[in-house]
């Protein structure tokens, strides 16, 4: 790994610290914390680990989405990265579209707020196709690009 790759690793780790500071305070980092969202008479109560996790992967996922474009899918490291990346997001997207379809309630299910939650889950499920997509085209050029840096190494 080049130096160039352990600074943006770097940056990219301290640019989630600073976002899970600001988000969430110092309770950000307690495990025990917890997240309360009231809606009427109900209260979900996330553990900050998890959120934070997700701040963690998308971020992840933004940046090297970013750099692996800009680079037009060229650098090895980046792309490898990527795809462990793009690979915990399409996971993430699995849970929330179960979560969403449990929620929603019923096939049969007329309320409006089911109806939604059925149209959110299929809007996430159109969104974890196109990662799965961008995996395999990723994968792919990762693959051409090793093979074509190792081929010019073997010549030399």
């Amino acid at each position: 790994m080049s130096r160039k790759e352990i600074i943006w690793l770097v940056g990219t780790a301290g640019l989630f610290l600073v976002l899970t500071l600001i988000l969430f305070g110092i309770e950000g980092f307690n495990i025990n914390s917890t997240f309360d969202i009231n809606i009427h008479d109900t209260y979900f109560v996330i553990a900050n680990v998890h959120l934070v996790l997700l701040l963690f992967v998308f971020i992840f996922f933004t940046v090297y989405l970013l750099r692996a474009v800009r680079n037009r899918f060229k650098n090895i490291t980046a792309n490898l990265i990527l795809i462990i990346v793009t690979i915990l997001v399409a996971a993430v997207l699995g849970k929330t579209i179960g979560m969403l379809d449990f929620f929603s309630g019923p096939p049969n299910n007329e309320s409006v707020v089911g109806n939604a939650l059925k149209i959110i889950s299929r809007i996430l499920f159109t969104v974890q196709i196109g990662l799965l997509v961008l995996l395999a085209y990723s994968g792919f050029k990762t693959g051409r690009n090793y093979n074509a840096e190792k081929n010019t190494k073997h010549k030399n």
